[in-house]
């Protein structure tokens, strides 16, 4: 009896098993069905801003309203999320009443290669979306396992306080091809402050980004004012000391925010609640070659790169130049040089251990400012609106892609690139 019960079992194991790899058979395609660039413009950012203010305006007076968001900008977010936490490529279209998903995701793995292509479609529904058609690979998926994963996801999210109000707010989804409507009336107290429930970082991120801010108010100098190198070099010397294990690029990632929020002058409690009781830094200015906005504008931009990618910073820097040229202190190009100096420090310091590693120990033995920012006195600055337009026409003429070139190759022969 006990070794029919063994042979069973190890049949059914065997069954499992084969059932398994078949499955994974099924699933794994040898080559992405979507394959896109992620490509993010001042233009997307501009309306993103222009939506979150909206909802925010809104969302505070708990009225029964409505956000109309463009298909071109629901399909690049899509794709920049997929693209950003797991390399994969992602494209949504669009029609009355519904909208077609597609995602490619490369396997974790080195071994084998392959891709999990996905399709889905969304259909407009009385209440929220739902979900039918999923494909995996070239397996359908029956819609009640889809549906009934999705209810069972959204239960879960409602039973969670720091979801619950979102959820809750969303009364109506209308899927059309030249928008998404989403109707709401948030209902719960409107906050954007971060609360102990919510950390951006997690506890183990918190406790690097704190040892470089002990280290910046313990490094506090009675000179006026600091340059940037000089901020650096003390963190990028500290970075390299909890460098093990493959640990460079987030501690590089730790120290580059921890420089941010000084600079800038941003309370760490917006991001770390428990910042709260953290040592305050001296309000100090710092500077980088000399002027107090390259230092913010590097920073920051390294900071997004580091914890997003170049393709946010550039954009996110170029939309803050076209801002500024709309409002009257003028579209500067000494900015962006600054800007695309930081982004490419960012990029840098995060690329891999091997490039984290080399970053640390170049900032570390010490470099000047000018090592940081490329030439930039000969770069127009403060142009107005006509003044723009009169030399450079707009964003896509010779004139305005010759000055980028200029600054990129003034970029691209900092000693920290080589």
């Amino acid at each position: 009896m006990i070794r029919k019960s063994l042979l069973l079992t190890a049949w059914m194991l065997a069954i499992s098993l084969l059932l398994a790899g078949l499955f994974l058979i099924l699933i794994i395609d040898e080559k992405p069905s979507v394959q896109r660039q992620v490509v993010v413009t001042p233009e997307h950012i501009e309306r993103a801003k222009k939506t979150f203010d909206q909802y925010r305006q809104q969302a505070k007076q708990k009225l029964l309203s409505s956000i109309k968001i463009q298909p071109e900008d629901i399909d690049i977010a899509a794709n920049y999320l997929a693209k950003h936490f797991i390399n994969g490529d992602a494209h949504i279209s669009m029609s009355h009443q519904q909208a077609s998903i597609q995602a490619s995701l490369p396997l974790p793995l080195q071994a084998p290669k392959g891709y999990i292509n996905l399709e889905a479609t969304v259909i407009e529904t009385d209440a929220l979306p739902q979900l039918q058609s999923v494909r995996i690979g070239h397996i359908p998926i029956p819609d009640f396992v889809s549906q009934f994963l999705v209810s069972q996801s959204i239960q879960w999210l409602q039973n969670q306080p720091k979801y619950r109000n979102g959820i809750e707010a969303i009364k109506f989804v209308q899927i059309a091809p030249d928008a998404l409507n989403v109707l709401y009336q948030w209902q719960g107290k409107f906050s954007l402050k971060i609360d102990n429930h919510f950390p951006v970082l997690s506890k183990s991120e918190q406790e690097k980004v704190y040892r470089y801010h002990l280290l910046l108010t313990q490094n506090y100098s009675q000179q006026a004012n600091q340059t940037l190198s000089q901020i650096l070099q003390p963190l990028m010397q500290m970075a390299a000391r909890y460098s093990a294990d493959n640990q460079a690029q987030k501690e590089n990632r730790a120290a580059i925010l921890a420089a941010t929020l000084y600079i800038v002058g941003l309370p760490l409690k917006y991001l770390i609640p428990e910042a709260v009781d953290w040592p305050r830094p001296h309000n100090q200015s710092v500077t980088l070659d000399g002027r107090q906005d390259f230092a913010q504008h590097f920073i920051v931009s390294a900071a997004i790169t580091a914890y997003a990618d170049t393709a946010l910073s550039d954009a996110i820097g170029l939309y803050k130049e076209i801002e500024d040229k709309r409002s009257g202190s003028g579209f500067s190009f000494n900015d962006i040089a600054a800007d695309r100096a930081g982004t490419r420090f960012g990029e840098r310091a995060t690329a891999s251990q091997k490039e984290a590693v080399r970053l640390q120990q170049l900032i570390a033995q010490g470099l000047d400012d000018s090592d940081l920012m490329p030439a930039w006195t000969d770069l127009p600055e403060h142009l107005s609106k006509n003044e723009f337009r009169q030399h450079y026409g707009n964003f896509d003429t010779p004139a305005y892609h010759q000055t980028m070139e200029k600054i990129e190759r003034r970029v691209e022969i900092l000693p920290f690139l080589n």
